[in-house]
């Protein structure tokens, strides 16, 4: 089961994300998270992964990463910007080809997946 902290930080939101990871936990969270950030009018958000466990193959990526996008287009009116959502994971959940990055973005969402928080953090602008 996931569990998820979010804090409000200057310019985006910061979401903590631990747990033992699987497709449908990974989906509610998700879906919490963009519920919280419309509410709070937050387009920039920060998912720090890196206390998650569990590894992910190509077709829970591939999942995943389609099911945000749909999200982030189904919810992209209650944000006064098109939402960012940055994804920050070590290995061996982080994909060193950005699979799941590569996937939401081909459907239109912008994502960031990376190992470096700085580049996160430069790419959303804060």
């Amino acid at each position: 089961m996931l569990h998820f902290d979010i804090e409000p930080r200057r310019g985006y939101l910061y979401v903590t994300v631990t747990g033992e990871l699987s497709i449908a936990d990974a989906e509610k969270a998700l879906l919490e998270m963009l519920g919280v950030a419309a509410r709070e009018r937050q387009p920039h958000i920060l998912v720090d992964c890196s206390r998650l466990q569990g590894e992910w193959n190509p077709d829970d990526r591939y999942a995943v990463g389609t099911f945000l996008a749909a999200q982030v287009e189904r919810m992209a009116s209650q944000f006064p910007q098109t939402p960012r959502i940055a994804v920050y994971a070590i290995a061996p959940l982080m994909d060193p080809n950005r699979y799941f990055q590569t996937v939401a973005t081909n459907r239109g969402a912008q994502v960031r997946s990376s190992d470096s928080l700085q580049e996160l953090l430069s790419w959303l602008g804060v």
